[in-house]
């Protein structure tokens, strides 16, 4: 029963996090069109901050150097991961987005066998190659054309990994709602010092539509989800955390298909089932990796 809990609990955490992170993007979108980006961006965080702050108070003697330190460079992470998305964004389509983001389970393999000299076994080499192919027809990516775009999500995609792998370190001496909430407040410090930017600006929001999707994006898609990342990451691993992060489009898929009504069709099936199949596969094993 003990084994079963350990691996179940920490996988189903971080399927409700890729949840979260999927449908965040439906509320961005209905959020972006009324106000700015990094006014939408600026708002979220300080709402995500904000509202870790009274569970903050159990854990006082938690705030050392070291885990402040971490948890800003895990939050400047986050910040090239968004800035180098939208950058991507301006020439590709969200799909193709989505779909080289995944690309960042390659990147982790890549980073622990230079870091540690790990040799990735042929079971994550399959399981790697499996869910990409599944994102793939996911997202209806087969073909690449080598323009900025792509590059600047393959910088995305990099990050990501680094994020993911940066995480699994800091995890074994630092507390992971202080992480957390050092993350969240340097994303929105650094929001409020790009609205300073020409052509950047904070405004306020005018429709109660908006706000509802910043309030939620900031609590449960912002704060919840990277509790519930960190929660699982101890017991998964970096490699197994990248496998469930190509959930995430799936669930965005589903709830476009609910929400806005658009279509699913065979290759979507096909390429969830691969997705699911591989992170089913690889987590039979207890070994975190």
């Amino acid at each position: 029963y003990k084994l079963a809990t350990y691996k179940v609990m920490p996988a189903l955490l971080m399927i409700i996090a890729t949840l979260l992170w999927g449908a965040s993007l439906l509320f961005s979108k209905l959020a972006l069109q009324d106000i700015h980006t990094i006014a939408f961006l600026f708002f979220r965080f300080s709402i995500a901050t904000i509202s870790m702050l009274p569970g903050l108070v159990l854990y006082k003697g938690a705030f050392k150097r070291c885990a402040m330190i971490q948890g800003v460079k895990l939050g400047l992470l986050q910040v090239g991961i968004m800035f180098l998305q939208t950058l991507g964004l301006k020439t590709i389509s969200p799909s193709l987005s989505g779909f080289l983001t995944g690309f960042s389970i390659v990147f982790v393999l890549g980073i622990r066998f230079i870091a540690r000299r790990r040799i990735p076994s042929f079971v994550d080499i399959i399981s790697s190659l499996t869910c990409l192919a599944g994102l793939a027809l996911l997202t209806y990516s087969y073909g690449l054309s080598w323009e900025p775009g792509v590059l600047y999500t393959l910088g995305c995609a990099l990050f990501v990994a680094l994020h993911t792998y940066a995480l699994d370190d800091y995890l074994l001496t630092s507390n992971i709602t202080v992480l957390t909430f050092i993350q969240m407040l340097t994303l929105a410090v650094t929001a409020g010092l790009l609205s300073f930017l020409p052509g950047n600006s904070i405004q306020l929001p005018i429709q109660a539509v908006t706000w509802g999707s910043i309030i939620f994006c900031g609590i449960f898609c912002s704060s919840l989800a990277f509790l519930l990342q960190a929660r699982s990451q101890r017991p998964l691993g970096a490699f197994k955390v990248s496998m469930f992060l190509m959930l995430e489009p799936v669930f965005a898929t589903i709830l476009s298909y609910w929400v806005l009504g658009e279509a699913l069709y065979t290759r979507f099936y096909i390429g969830a089932a691969m997705i699911l199949g591989s992170i089913a596969i690889i987590n039979l094993r207890l070994k975190s990796i």
